[in-house]
């Protein structure tokens, strides 16, 4: 019975660290061959405070984008995280380019 139950508590904390692993905020773009990548850092102003005290700092962050080109000729561009824009090169089949 020990056995069994740590058994399955091992299968249900693998199973439920392999779905959070993977939820970085993008979800898969459609698949096909890599035709274009794009990368632009996007920053915005930031106030902190009030009054005398206020104070207002930049915030940049990199945006990642892949294009692919299905079986039928259509373009499909989307946004990646940085491990994927690294991974996957033009010419290259999406998804299966990314290596994690």
């Amino acid at each position: 019975m020990r056995r069994t139950l740590a058994t399955a508590c091992v299968a249900l904390t693998a199973a439920a660290l392999a779905l959070t692993a993977c939820d970085d905020g993008h979800e898969q773009g459609p698949a096909g061959r890599v035709v274009a990548k794009a990368s632009e850092q996007e920053c915005h102003t930031v106030t902190t405070g009030t009054g005398k005290k206020a104070r207002s700092h930049r915030e940049c962050h990199w945006e990642y984008e892949l294009t692919t080109r299905d079986s039928a000729g259509e373009d499909h561009t989307f946004e990646v995280p940085s491990y994927v824009f690294d991974d996957c090169r033009r010419g290259s089949a999406y998804p299966s380019c990314i290596h994690r």
